[in-house]
């Protein structure tokens, strides 16, 4: 039978020649099918098999390839040590395993190992699903989560490259020369973002718990609808920094302006919702200050009303109507009569003296009877002795007014004066010592302590000043006090202590919120807590007020303060940005127009997954600008820290390591490296080149 050329194209393009007999074609095909495969790595096709032997190869050729891609990780070294030692012809004994090598160990101990090892894919998809988990599976050194995903990506995508190239050229060589430059400008192209390492920087000194309890302060602000940044949520200072330089890019600002541009009436607003929760606006503040005035002052009387009742149930009922001995009574008159004796005739002294000697007796024609009734006689010693206090505080009027040397002779710490005499007489009785016990007790443990917290209160012409310095001012008064006064101003009229606190927080308000022609102060809020609680001491006065206003409401003390609480953990971050009024752009030039453009994209701006690549950074004008949306954004928080544990390092460094196993170990897989070549030569050059980079 004659002889003919059968031709086939091969994957290079190329014309391949065969022999053959004639109509013995399908002889010449298997035979042109069988040098493309030993030639150029050639699957068969998917054609020659059933859907089902697809599959299984498919499966089969990605578990291979896992297998393979696995056994880089431990064989690297000796594969850089196998490639380094042909590649400058040095004849020695390996010191390290390969690749192969550590495959073949594991094939002894499994040996069911070897059939993935040695199996080549019958299809051009199996040869790709062999392939991408081969080059992917050394991504799973990255040291984080993020990393890693990244690294498999890469890893797959080189997998894809080398095999197609391969497919293509039939040259293992030729694949590894354009995949290796493909992956190393992917890994530069998809790996960590400026903004990324700027977040990550930021974050690297802040605890989890500092981090937990920013994001908790940011959605609680949120329901308030004010936006706080991320260098006012977090006391750090790197973030703090970071925050400050974005805002004062013009990139960044416009999306920190928008975000925040209206937060002194929302904080106003805030202000306004809690004060209402204390008392409504007063009509007038004057009727305010006069209620309280007059509470305070029927608080003290209510205090001695209540002291003079309970002496009177202690004792005085009973010894007004008891007596004490005539040879008492006559004591206490000679005794007077001894310093009348010692003071000039009709010198003011004298007189008082005779004033007093008169009401202790009575007299009936020549005959004086002296007075033993004790309800009489204390009711001179009081008399007495309030005017000779009275008068020592220079208020007293002249008619009851009682010079100091003769007070002394009256009272004095000896108890030698004529009116101690006079006391220590009347207590000789049972019944009025126990009423003027109690009366003390009371004078001291409520009358005292009334007059002591409310006094300032109850003067007349009270003013806010008054009520700033006497509650709120912790040099002057501490919560123990504030809860005394107040405690005593509900038992009389719950209102005063609601309005005390009103007035106070009103007038703050006020203050904090004034116009301002240069436009909104974006630190408002903050002024409005450095009034109200700008020290501990203040913060401490305040919420002691809130305590007994909740009383006064019959509200629990916790509910009715957490409001208040979020309010002052809110308004004070407003002030931690140093250049918050100053943003880095004009906000009726350029900036203006920026922020019109690009407002759509800010609303619908996914930082976790467009900030995560450098066509993302691109994509948003740079860093400053991917920095300014997030910080713009109602979770600022989470997103900027998200993105810091992309852990830029990491996605680096894997970057690098994947970049070498990828181009070694592969290579020394598919060349049965025995002695050196100028071929080898050049891909050690490569080698070199790629791990100095």
């Amino acid at each position: 039978m004659s002889k003919v050329i059968y031709e086939f194209e091969l994957p290079n393009k190329t014309i391949l020649e065969i022999e053959g007999e004639q109509d013995k074609q399908a002889e010449a095909t298997a035979k042109a099918k069988d040098y493309i495969k030993q030639n150029f790595n050639q699957t068969a096709q998917p054609e020659d098999l059933s859907a089902l032997d697809v599959a299984k190869d498919v499966g089969v050729s990605a578990a291979s390839g896992t297998y393979k891609g696995l056994s880089y990780i431990p064989g690297i070294a000796g594969d850089i040590e196998q490639l380094v030692r042909y590649g400058i012809g040095k004849e020695s004994s390996q010191l390290l395993p390969t690749s192969k090598q550590i495959r073949g160990y594991a094939e002894t101990v499994v040996p069911q190992l070897k059939f993935l090892g040695e199996y080549e894919p019958k299809t051009t998809i199996g040869g790709y699903a062999q392939t991408i988990p081969e080059f992917a599976a050394p991504g799973l050194l990255g040291k984080t989560k993020a990393a890693r995903k990244f690294a498999v990506g890469l890893g797959a995508g080189t997998g894809v490259t080398y095999e197609t190239i391969e497919n293509l050229t039939g040259s293992p060589l030729a694949a590894v020369g354009i995949s290796l430059p493909g992956s190393i400008a992917a890994s530069y192209f998809f790996g960590p973002t400026t903004a990324a390492r700027l977040s990550e920087k930021a974050f690297q000194n802040v605890t989890k718990q500092e981090i937990d309890e920013a994001i908790a302060l940011e959605t609680i602000a949120k329901t308030e609808d004010i936006k706080l940044l991320p260098g006012e949520l977090v006391e750090d200072k790197l973030v703090n920094q970071l925050t400050q330089d974005v805002l004062r890019s013009e990139k960044g600002a416009p999306y920190i302006y928008e975000a925040v541009k209206g937060r002194p009436r929302l904080a106003e607003e805030l202000a306004e919702k809690q004060a209402n929760k204390i008392a409504d606006m007063p009509e007038s503040q004057r009727q305010v200050l006069k209620s309280i005035q007059e509470t305070a002052k029927s608080s003290i009387i209510k205090s001695q009303t209540e002291r003079r009742a309970a002496a009177y149930n202690a004792g005085y009922k009973v010894a007004n109507d008891q007596t004490i001995d005539t040879s008492q009574a006559l004591n206490i008159i000679n005794n007077i009569d001894n310093l009348i004796q010692q003071s000039a005739p009709n010198s003011a002294n004298f007189k008082k003296l005779k004033q007093l000697r008169k009401e202790l007796v009575i007299k009936k024609g020549k005959t004086e009877t002296p007075i033993t009734n004790i309800n009489i006689l204390d009711d001179v010693f009081k008399t007495y002795r309030d005017a000779i206090r009275d008068s020592r505080k220079n208020v007293a009027t002249e008619k009851r007014f009682i010079q100091k040397d003769l007070s002394r002779k009256l009272f004095n710490n000896e108890k030698t004066g004529a009116l101690d005499f006079l006391v220590d007489a009347l207590n000789t009785n049972p019944s009025y010592k126990k009423a003027n016990e109690v009366f003390e007790e009371l004078s001291q443990t409520l009358v005292n302590v009334v007059k002591e917290n409310t006094s300032v209160l109850a003067r007349e012409g009270l003013d806010l000043t008054a009520i700033e310095k006497f509650v709120f001012n912790p040099t002057t008064a501490k919560p123990d006090d504030i809860n005394k006064t107040l405690k005593i101003l509900n038992a009389s009229n719950p209102e005063a202590t609601k309005q005390i606190a009103n007035v106070y927080f009103r007038n703050a308000i006020n203050n904090a919120f004034p116009l301002v022609k240069e436009g909104e102060d974006l630190t408002q809020g903050f002024k409005l807590i450095q009034k109200i609680v700008g020290t501990k001491g203040q913060e401490k006065n305040f919420m002691a007020v809130l305590d007994n206003v909740a009383d006064a409401h019959g509200l629990p003390k916790v509910e009715f303060k957490v409001g208040f609480k979020n309010m002052i953990n809110i308004l004070e971050r407003t002030g931690r940005i140093n250049n918050i009024n100053k943003p880095g752009f004009d906000v009726q030039g350029i900036a203006a127009r920026t922020l019109a453009k690009d407002l759509a994209m800010m609303k619908t701006f996914n930082p976790l997954v467009r900030l995560a690549t450098k066509y993302g950074e691109l994509k948003a004008g740079g860093a400053m600008d991917s920095l300014g949306r997030i910080m713009a954004n109602d979770n600022s928080v989470a997103s900027l820290v998200e993105l810091g544990r992309t852990n830029p390092q990491s996605k680096a460094a894997i970057s690098r390591v994947l970049n070498i196993i990828n181009f070694v170990s592969p290579t020394t897989e598919r060349f049965d490296i025995q002695t050196p070549t100028p071929l080898m030569e050049q891909a050690v050059t490569s080698l070199n080149e790629n791990m100095t980079e």
